[in-house]
């Protein structure tokens, strides 16, 4: 007889793999949950529970790296916002003192994004667990935003994302990774 499947219990193969599962799941978890307003916004088409699962899912199938135990997050691989709204075009960003500085090609495409689509900027600094975005409202035909970083972040490093919300507040862009500043 052929043997085309065999039941012998666990294997301790399974658990580790169930161990990394686990690992990468709370290193995604934990880097997203600051972020989770963002994520509720940006993934948009789900309820919050869900958009925020389905960001952690992203993060955990393209963002986390290394092997095992030595698993990072990748910060230029993690999605923040989800969509088919075109993003800010040739974003550079620039840090002096506590202010952070973006430009961006203030040009659009009629079918995929708007002069008046509202353009974010969001600082992070996962060790510190704290992220914010511009209060002042920044369109896409600006060209250019300023963020005054909290007394939390004004000495620490961020990690930068760019995205932009369309008038509605109902579609997004793909988040665009600006570097760590």
């Amino acid at each position: 007889m052929l043997l085309i499947s065999e039941q012998n219990g666990r294997k301790k193969e399974d658990l580790n793999g169930k161990l990394v599962s686990q690992t990468r799941l709370t290193i995604a978890v934990r880097y997203l949950s600051p972020l989770r307003k963002i994520v509720a916004m940006g993934y948009g088409k789900h309820n919050k529970r869900s958009a925020f699962n389905t960001a952690v899912a992203d993060a955990m199938r393209y963002a986390i790296e290394g092997m095992y135990p030595d698993l990072t997050v990748n910060p230029q691989k993690v999605r923040l916002t989800r969509g088919g709204l075109l993003h800010p075009l040739n974003p550079a960003a620039v840090r002096i003192g506590d202010k952070l500085t973006v430009t961006f090609d203030p040009g659009f495409d009629k079918l995929y994004g708007f002069g008046d689509d509202e353009v974010i900027l969001c600082a992070y600094n996962p060790d510190v667990g704290v992220a914010g975005i511009n209060e002042e409202r920044c369109r896409r035909q600006d060209g250019a935003l300023e963020l005054q970083l909290p007394v939390q972040l004004a000495d620490a490093a961020v990690t930068v994302y760019l995205f932009a919300r369309d008038r509605s507040g109902k579609r997004f862009s793909n988040s665009v990774f600006l570097g760590v500043l």
